[in-house]
């Protein structure tokens, strides 16, 4: 089996090197290029760009790193051309995945979506092209699958690798109990998302502290030093690089960036605020495209609004500590949200979300190999 695979964030990142070890289970051998992180590195992917080059955020940051972008599309566009793989495997990054599959669509290689792009919540447009260019796209969310499958393609429900992700974090010792509550600060996984998150976490997080008795700490993203958190030890944050799960679990309150990470605080059944800040350009733009109310996948999935939003302007110090006062003082709210992040947690799907990936790559190349592939113009 010979795959190009493309990641263009830590959480791409993350999901394709489960997918790739569980194709090598699957089907060894299995070669496999392309773009991707430290993860699908180490998984034996050899990378011809590297996505820590390209982990941007909104339109801005991406015209800062135009040249990168540039550099890494004409990578894959060469590789693709030279080593002939039976497929590419996209994993979310919508926009350079794009113009990436433009050029392997020309090569005559067959696409799979993986982490199919959110762009039917703010370019349903761009939904459909990807319907018609793919020989198959997977789902982390089942409604999703519907979305796909009226648009005409051939589409599975994996479920979210995620659910796996947690479940092994929580299975090793509980986080002792402190002997005051928790706060959990999770800042984001791009350096953007960190540079404008926090310090404002970070102060906000000190004022809380002083007010009322709190242990507060922060997860540290993969490849980011203490450095990229300045001030944690002077406002008493303590900052945790592995092992996050048993104490995000514990924690009575979590205040996280939009993202993947609020899938995970909602695994651990914690309570959160969900914090946002871009570029006023990026902001502006996504505020016009965008088709659904909420911004946060816990309220995405639920289909209604079940953790509080602070994004752009409402993003303050003073919100921030209103709203988690509020929840800090109402035990029952906590309780309710806690019940609603149950049922966000069952939509997720049951845990062998990358083996049953695994096992839908492997049936699409097993029928490429007895059916012609499509042409540019299909």
């Amino acid at each position: 089996m010979n795959l190009l695979i493309s990641a263009g964030e830590a959480s791409g990142d993350l999901h394709g090197a489960r997918l790739l070890k569980e194709l090598s289970r699957l089907a060894a051998p299995v070669t496999a290029f392309g773009m991707g992180g430290p993860r699908l590195a180490a998984e034996g992917l050899e990378r011809v760009a590297r996505s820590e080059d390209l982990s941007v955020m909104g339109i801005s940051e991406v015209l800062a790193k135009l040249s990168s972008v540039w550099r890494a599309l004409s990578a894959l566009r060469h590789a693709a051309a030279q080593r002939k793989p039976e497929a590419a495997v996209l994993i979310d990054f919508p926009d350079f995945h794009a113009v990436l599959a433009r050029t392997l669509r020309r090569q005559a290689v067959p696409l799979i979506y993986y982490v199919s792009p959110q762009v039917w919540a703010w370019r349903p447009g761009r939904a459909r092209v990807i319907a018609r260019r793919a020989r198959l796209i997977l789902t982390l969310f089942s409604f999703e699958t519907e979305i796909y499958r009226r648009l005409g393609a051939d589409v599975v429900w994996t479920g979210h690798p995620i659910v796996d992700d947690v479940a092994e974090g929580l299975a090793g010792a509980p986080a002792a109990a402190g002997p005051r509550p928790r706060l959990a600060l999770l800042p984001g996984s791009r350096p953007a998302e960190v540079r404008r998150l926090w310090p404002l976490m970070r102060d906000a997080a000190a004022h809380l502290a002083a007010r009322r008795p709190l242990d507060v700490f922060a997860v540290q993203a993969p490849g980011f030093s203490d450095a990229s958190y300045p001030g944690a030890r002077d406002a008493g944050i303590a900052l945790v690089a592995s092992g996050a799960h048993p104490l995000l679990a514990s924690a009575e309150l979590a205040w996280v960036a939009s993202g993947t990470a609020t899938l995970e605080t909602a695994l651990c059944r914690t309570p959160m605020v969900v914090v946002y800040r871009a570029s006023r350009m990026s902001f502006a733009v996504g505020r016009r495209l965008v088709k659904v109310p909420w911004i946060s996948l816990v309220n995405i999935v639920a289909g209604e609004t079940v953790v509080p939003e602070l994004l752009q302007e409402e993003l303050t110090p003073e919100r921030l500590l209103e709203e988690s006062q509020a929840l800090l003082d109402s035990p029952e709210r906590r309780t309710r949200m806690r019940a609603d992040l149950e049922r966000v947690a069952r939509e997720l799907g049951p845990p062998g979300a990358s083996r049953r990936a695994a096992e839908a790559v492997a049936a699409a190349l097993d029928a490429n190999r007895t059916r012609p592939a499509r042409t540019a113009a299909q």
